[in-house]
């Protein structure tokens, strides 16, 4: 059972394509070349295998807050930015740590600049773990891709938190939306 995203049916996406022999024989030399070229081993179909290289443990911790009050008040109009970010780090031979940030400055400086990070520590698979050379991976970009739920209780918890500190603050509570 997949842990890390649904396996999607294998047979979703077929069309029955009624081709000649010789188109066949056409088309079956070509996908041969494409796939062979193209298919890497820790891929599926649907992208990363992450539940063939990680373990099923995880857990979701609060890894840094940073608030930052600005004694200048701005004049006139300010413009709240918020940048999300993911990065991943292998780290030795226990795994990968992926961390989600989601910061928030004002532009020109406004009162605050906030930045909160989240962060999932994916424990190899000792049976697979020296299958890849982890250096030749985005792990962050194929965990985005491949691990929606986890990517979106990081943002929740970041966006949860962020208002609450906003709100701590003496403002209305600040709910960034992406």
């Amino acid at each position: 059972m997949p842990i890390f995203g649904k396996k999607k049916n294998d047979n979703e996406n077929e069309n029955p394509i009624e081709n000649t022999a010789a188109e066949n024989a056409e088309n079956e030399v070509e996908t041969q070349t494409v796939t062979s070229a193209s298919t890497k081993k820790y891929e599926t179909p649907e992208g990363f295998d992450f539940n063939r290289y990680f373990l099923a443990e995880r857990r979701i911790v609060l890894e840094n807050v940073n608030y930052e009050v600005h004694p200048v008040q701005p004049n006139g109009q300010v413009k709240l930015n918020g940048k999300d970010t993911i990065i991943a780090q292998v780290v030795g031979n226990a795994g990968v740590k992926v961390t989600y940030n989601r910061t928030l400055k004002f532009d020109p400086e406004g009162p605050f600049s906030l930045s909160v990070s989240f962060a999932v520590m994916l424990v190899f698979n000792p049976g697979t773990r020296d299958e890849i050379d982890w250096k030749t991976i985005d792990v962050a970009n194929e965990f985005r891709k491949a691990c929606p739920a986890l990517v979106t209780t990081m943002m929740s918890r970041a966006t949860l938190l962020v208002a609450e500190i906003t709100s701590a603050s003496g403002g209305a509570p600040i709910i960034p939306l992406k």
